[in-house]
C-alpha cells in the first residue's frame, strides 16, 4: 500500500506541506523531490496522488473517491481509565465505526477533559491512514449518559450486558445503520441499562465470558463485519 498522508483541501496544483506532514514524509519515511504518495481528506473521503517537489511543497493531483465506511456504525462507549480510550477509537476506526461517543457514566473511573476529544480524533485519522480507510469516525464527548443515547441517531440499537440476550441473535438481519453503547470498566448501572431500553436499545451479551472493556468493540464490529451486510 503507497504511503499515505491525511491531509484538508485537496485542491490539484502546488501547495505547502504543514510542520507535521513535512516531518512525517521528509524525516521519517525519507521521501525525496520526484517520490510520490497520497493525499487522502479523512473529513471528505477523497483522495488523491500527490508529488513531492522540495521538503515543504508538493503537486496534488485530481481528487477521486476514497474507499470509506459503507455503513453508519455509532459507538457509545462509557470512558476507561487510563489509555484504553486511544485504543478503542484505534481499533473502531479499523473495523469501520463511523461515529464515536465517549461518555462519563455512573462507573467510569476517570473524568477527561473536552480537550481529549483533539487527540482521539487524531488517533482516529492515524488509523485510518494505516489501515487505508479514506474516512475517519467523528469522536465526541457527550455530557451524560442519556445525551449520549439520544444523539445516537436511528438504526438497529444494541446496548451490550452480560445478562442480555445473543448478539448474533440481533444482528441477523440487520439492515442500515447500526447504533451501540458499551460501558466502561465494571458495566453499565441498571438505571443506565434501564434509559438504553427506553430509547429502544436491545440489550446483548457477547457470550459466556465477561470481556474487558477495551476488547467489547473490537468483537462486536469484526462480528458486525462477518455477519451483516452493508
Amino acid at each position: 500500500m503507497s504511503l499515505r498522508v491525511p491531509m484538508a483541501d485537496l485542491v490539484p496544483g502546488e501547495r505547502a506541506l504543514d510542520a507535521e506532514q513535512a516531518r512525517y514524509v521528509g524525516r521519517v519515511h525519507r521521501l525525496k523531490p520526484g517520490d510520490t504518495f497520497v493525499a487522502f481528506d479523512p473529513s471528505r473521503a477523497i483522495e488523491c496522488d500527490a508529488e513531492l517537489l522540495d521538503a515543504r511543497r508538493v503537486r496534488l493531483g485530481p481528487a477521486r473517491p476514497a474507499r470509506a465506511a459503507t455503513r453508519a456504525i455509532t459507538w457509545i462507549h462509557g470512558c476507561p481509565k487510563g489509555d484504553k480510550a486511544d485504543a478503542i477509537v484505534r481499533d473502531a476506526t479499523e473495523l469501520g465505526a463511523t461515529r464515536m461517543i465517549y461518555v462519563q457514566t455512573t462507573r467510569s473511573v476517570t473524568r477527561p477533559p473536552a480537550a481529549r476529544v483533539v487527540r482521539w480524533s487524531k488517533i482516529a485519522r492515524e488509523a485510518a491512514r494505516q489501515c487505508g480507510r479514506g474516512d475517519a469516525p467523528d469522536v465526541s464527548l457527550a455530557k451524560d449518559w442519556e445525551s449520549a443515547l439520544d444523539a445516537a441517531g436511528d438504526g438497529t440499537r444494541i446496548v451490550l450486558d452480560p445478562t442480555g440476550g445473543a448478539l448474533r441473535d440481533a444482528l441477523a438481519g440487520a439492515r442500515g445503520p447500526l447504533v451501540f453503547a458499551a460501558g466502561p470498566e465494571g458495566g453499565l448501572t441498571p438505571g443506565e441499562l434501564a434509559a438504553a431500553a427506553a430509547r429502544g436499545f436491545a440489550a446483548c451479551s457477547l457470550g459466556a465470558f465477561v470481556m474487558r472493556t477495551e476488547t467489547v468493540p473490537a468483537a462486536v464490529l469484526g462480528a458486525v463485519a462477518l455477519v451483516t451486510e452493508s
